[in-house]
């Protein structure tokens, strides 16, 4: 099936319907529906540099590490990283005392990151007026090429923004792209729309094209496909996935679409 066929506006309302239903189980319509319509708003929200800085810190920590580790963690990594300004005075001293607090993740590589990050935002603040400001300076709506030179300078700029959680990064302070993680690579791949789970680059395309099929934001696109891949999403009322290592077809909405729709698999 090529892309131009592919029902991207239906399939997504199958999955969102499934993912909302689900849900409501749980939680109740109205608490599933405030969750996810947060994810609509992104694109047209204006980050604080705290915000931003905080995304960093984020980003940087959940990198290469169980998302339940880091989770149990944030209240103390929130205390030793409050804000850019404070973070950006931080010396040797500084650092060795995170690490030497029992309740941290003791990871020098991180603490070291999230302090030269501040320092990094710093000058941008000081060069542009805010970062939000040198977001729109290298406006990356206008073209793919301007949002893929954006990507690549962040990348230059900050320390743990990689191949894939630069996108994390991108997705989460609004712009046109969403995470290309192993959920959403593996939701494109079994419905035909990649070759392989690799292909991130690919993959973000086929969330963009989700997006302009449905007219809804690519971060609202993003948070239903991951939710309904995920392991679990509590604050969707999700105790288990559908779209999982092991997908639960008998279940799936959009078995039919997919190449995985074996109706003889786990339910």
């Amino acid at each position: 099936m090529t892309n131009q066929a592919f029902p991207y506006a239906e399939v997504f309302a199958a999955v969102e319907q499934q993912v909302i239903g689900t849900g409501s189980k749980q939680l109740g319509a109205p608490a599933v529906h405030e969750y996810l319509s947060e994810f609509k708003t992104f694109a047209d929200r204006r980050f604080s540099d705290d915000e931003v800085f905080w995304k960093l810190v984020l980003v940087a920590f959940y990198s290469g590490f169980r998302a339940a580790t880091v989770a149990s963690k944030l209240e103390v990594i929130r205390r030793h990283f409050p804000d850019w300004q404070s973070v950006a005075q931080y010396g040797e001293a500084d650092i060795q005392r995170i690490l030497n607090d029992g309740e941290m993740i003791a990871h020098k590589g991180k603490v070291q990151g999230c302090v030269d990050n501040a320092r990094t935002l710093g000058i941008l603040v000081n060069q542009y007026g805010s970062f939000q400001a040198f977001l729109d300076s290298q406006l990356p709506d206008d073209s793919l090429e301007n949002l893929l030179l954006l990507k690549e300078l962040l990348q230059v700029k900050f320390a743990y923004l990689g191949g894939i959680t630069v996108y994390h990064f991108m997705t989460d302070i609004g712009l046109n792209v969403l995470k290309p993680d192993r959920v959403i690579c593996r939701h494109f791949h079994r419905l035909g729309l990649l070759e392989s789970e690799d292909q991130i680059f690919k993959a973000i395309l086929e969330g963009r094209r989700f997006a302009r099929a449905t007219g809804l934001p690519i971060r609202y696109i993003d948070i239903v496909f991951v939710v309904f891949g995920q392991v679990k999403s509590p604050n969707a009322g999700i105790s288990e996935g559908i779209c999982l290592r092991e997908p639960r077809c008998a279940k799936c909405s959009i078995r039919s679409n997919c190449a995985h729709g074996d109706t003889s698999a786990k339910a």
